[in-house]
């Protein structure tokens, strides 16, 4: 079994502002240790796969950060003329693969902490896809009612008795009382965009449910900037995943984040008994419960204050109320 990692690190990261910009997004920033995000991932999965097998596709304004932080083959580095979702990069990931190599796509910029059990499930995947017609994501038992995830539908009591379950439906990011809902259900998991199959499966799916896009990127003799062109910007969520009926589910209980908010990464941090984190120089914190101060370097008081996130970078400051992190990605300075 040959086992492909397809590593998608074109991600904007414009909900870590300050700290991630267009020209330098999160994946490429040490923001849960003294690594890069993108060199986390591609440490992990080289428990599992050869260094010679890893494949990263990216924007081509990115190009000098991969080049700086990885050690990858040349032609494993594949640069998308412009960002359009997931579907099409993975079209082209897969378009340089065999039809009969595994692949493990895994976003660029998560955070685990139980890498013996990720690196355990993802060999599970393989095994499985190897075997079966299948494609498997992995699915993450939520802990709390989260508006930021997509959630994946499953039958919890066959979970119960097998590791891999039919997907019964994905569902887009919910408003709250609907993710309390899939909270108290069970039946609902967190989607963390990983994905595991056979590349002929991935193809058969291409085919069956993105014709056009199967065609530019298997057929079309174009270059590369021409199909980008032509193709329709969609993620495979919608293009693939929630219409294919071979889609299974495995449960993943690593410590899995998508560090996807400052918020997300105050959950991450180790705080003292008042609620409150900083990773400053020196810091003050009077009276103040359940803050953060995200600021290398400098030196801050904070004061009479509850629930509030501060972040320095430079000469950008972000001062915002915990819970509303989410919308970072709707302030628009770079």
């Amino acid at each position: 079994m040959s086992i492909k990692a397809l590593i998608l690190a074109g991600g904007s990261g414009t909900r870590f502002w300050p700290k991630s910009t267009k020209d330098k997004p999160k994946q490429f920033l040490k923001i849960t240790s003294d690594k890069t995000m993108i060199q986390e991932t591609v440490d992990r999965v080289q428990y599992l796969v050869n260094s010679k097998d890893v494949y990263v596709i990216s924007n081509a304004n990115h190009s000098n950060h991969i080049l700086d932080q990885l050690k990858i083959e040349k032609d494993n580095l594949l640069l998308e003329p412009e960002g359009k979702n997931t579907a099409p990069a993975i079209a082209f990931g897969i378009s340089q693969m065999n039809s009969d190599d595994i692949v493990i796509v895994l976003p660029s910029d998560h955070y685990i902490h139980d890498e013996k059990s990720y690196i355990n499930v993802l060999k599970k995947s393989a095994d499985f896809a190897s075997n079966n017609d299948a494609i498997v994501t992995i699915g993450i038992k939520p802990n709390k009612p989260e508006t930021g995830y997509g959630y994946i539908e499953v039958d919890k009591s066959i979970l119960d008795k097998d590791d891999f379950v039919p997907v019964k439906r994905f569902h887009e990011k919910p408003n709250l009382e609907t993710a309390y809902h899939y909270l108290e259900s069970g039946n609902f998991f967190w989607n963390a965009g990983i994905f595991i199959f056979k590349v002929s499966v991935m193809k058969k799916a291409f085919k069956e449910f993105l014709p056009d896009m199967y065609r530019l990127f298997f057929e079309s003799k174009k270059d590369i900037k021409e199909i980008y062109k032509l193709a329709e910007s969609i993620s495979i969520d919608y293009g693939i995943m929630e219409k294919a009926n071979n889609i299974f589910m495995i449960h993943g209980d690593f410590g899995w984040s998508d560090v996807g908010s400052w918020d997300a990464l105050y959950e991450l941090v180790e705080k003292d008994k008042d609620g409150n984190y900083s990773d400053a120089k020196d810091t003050i914190f009077r009276d103040t419960k359940n803050c953060a101060v995200f600021a290398e370097g400098k030196t801050v008081a904070i004061s009479h204050l509850e629930d509030i996130i501060v972040v320095v970078d430079g000469d950008k400051i972000l001062i915002t109320k915990r819970g509303t992190t989410q919308d970072v990605k709707n302030v628009k300075i770079d």
